[in-house]
């Protein structure tokens, strides 16, 4: 059993309280009514991941690993759910299923978005104490869920087209998150759990793109000697990821499986850090409610990040490092503001 991750990174000055569940839905989301309660004593079977691999074996350079607030790359896949927790959280996904969308394209072209907004029981899990104790160990820093909901869980099925892979090559657009086996895998052909053992940046400089294209979706096949295949040993079961900084796919299901996993989303309370939540794509990404949780976001990170500049700002003349101070403080809010505004053209420029 490998040791906790120990973080090098000695950037803990700002550490974010947990940022709070919305008093109200979006429209379009309706939770369910008539659900068990999610119990941790009975639902989890928290186990240790035999491996953790680092950023570093992934090949990533000093100067990419101390922007992350983590070293961690990914782990071995590890026991998170008991036997009635996978039955009972199966249930629920499982009746989720109706709500799915079913997309064109290469990335996740049967998911449903919005769970801990749908299902009480899904919120619960998503945010258990136990879960988010353990995962911060593994991972090296205080972990929360993710500030927008959206992003706290989404849910993958088995695409109808056995042609399509569950999910393509990319990498996410979130920091932290699990990736939970909610089949049998014994039952499934095909559809692994698949990554490639080196940079986002090699990926993008092999197929002549842009690092923020790989997170778009890449079909063609990696160099089959850097891809590791992960083999979950039941449902219940998840492995731990960067992944944001991991190139990553759910393969091709080789016969029509009821494959099904939970991805649910984190970010690190460390705002000393870089935030990696891709706010430049999310506007698009047409959930309900997904661009007020955006402001909420920026909101939170400018919050811990104006407390921090009110206690340490030194009573200097120095107008210029006032000023980069503010700025730096302020710049989630201010690129969230900006691609609002996009938004907002594009929307406008599209009406007839």
């Amino acid at each position: 059993m490998p040791h906790p991750v120990t973080n090098s990174n000695s950037k803990m000055t700002m550490l974010a309280n947990p940022p709070i569940f919305p008093t109200h839905l979006p429209a379009g989301y309706e939770c369910f009514a008539d659900e068990t309660t999610y119990d941790p004593d009975q639902h989890l079977a928290l186990e240790w991941p035999e491996q953790i691999l680092t950023l570093a074996e992934f090949g990533y350079d000093e100067s990419a690993i101390d922007a992350c607030a983590s070293p961690v790359a990914v782990t071995s896949p590890f026991r998170m759910l008991s036997e009635e927790g996978v039955r009972v959280t199966h249930q629920v996904v499982s009746r989720l299923k109706a709500q799915r969308s079913e997309i064109a394209g290469d990335r996740v072209p049967s998911h449903l978005a919005g769970g801990v907004y749908r299902s009480k029981f899904l919120r619960d899990l998503c945010a258990c104490p136990e879960i988010l104790d353990h995962l911060s160990k593994i991972g090296g820093t205080p972990l929360a869920p993710h500030s927008m909901p959206s992003q706290q869980l989404y849910v993958n099925y088995a695409p109808q087209d056995l042609s399509q892979a569950v999910d393509a090559w990319h990498f996410d657009g979130i920091g932290f998150d699990y990736v939970l086996m909610m089949s049998d895998p014994a039952q499934l052909k095909g559809g692994a759990f698949e990554y490639f053992q080196g940079t986002k940046f090699e990926i993008a400089e092999t197929f002549n793109l842009t690092v923020h294209e790989v997170r778009y979706g890449i079909t063609s096949e990696l160099p089959q000697d850097r891809v590791i295949r992960t083999r979950f040993p039941a449902a219940g079961y998840a492995i731990f990821q960067q992944g944001n900084m991991v190139v990553h796919r759910a393969a091709k299901l080789l016969a029509p499986g009821d494959r099904i996993t939970m991805v649910p989303g984190f970010v690190s309370r460390n705002l000393s850090c870089p935030d990696p939540t891709a706010v430049h794509d999310m506007p698009c990404y047409g959930e309900p409610g997904i661009v007020a949780e955006l402001a909420r976001h920026s909101a939170w990170l400018a919050q811990t990040k104006l407390q921090h500049l009110l206690h340490s700002l030194p009573l200097s003349d120095d107008s210029g490092q006032l000023a980069a101070n503010l700025k730096n403080t302020i710049a989630d809010v201010v690129s969230v503001i900006r691609e609002l505004e996009k938004a907002q053209a594009s929307a406008q420029a599209d009406k007839p």
